[in-house]
């Protein structure tokens, strides 16, 4: 298979992967923008596709009046006992931000709370 550089195109700072059997998932900052936290799906590490956003609610995050050096910064993703993990820090508030575990990893049925 022959790869282009770079396999994740555009804006994708901070990447993080987790490995489930033969799929990856990848998740990068999204600073201030919304939705926040952008998913991706692969399973070669060489093509990539959106899947969903970890932040799709501003009750999750509220970003309305956040410059773009702030908001949501490297997180992280892992996958434990059937559920996907999602942790990150809000750099607005200066705060960890952890997500509550999810058995999906499109960013629809899980919650939120702030450490």
């Amino acid at each position: 298979m022959k790869v282009i550089n770079p396999v994740l195109p555009g804006f994708n700072p901070d990447p993080s992967l987790v490995r489930v059997g033969d799929d990856y998932y990848l998740v990068t900052s999204s600073f201030a923008y919304f939705p926040g936290v952008p998913v991706y799906h692969s399973k070669d590490l060489a093509n990539w596709e959106q899947i969903g956003h970890v932040l799709t609610r501003r009750s999750q995050a509220d970003l309305e009046d956040v410059n773009a050096s702030k908001g949501i910064w490297a997180p992280t993703i892992r996958k434990n006992n059937g559920r996907f993990y999602v942790s990150a820090t809000n750099m607005s508030l200066w705060l960890p931000y952890r997500r509550l575990p999810s058995d999906r990893c499109d960013g629809e049925t899980a919650g939120e709370f702030l450490v």
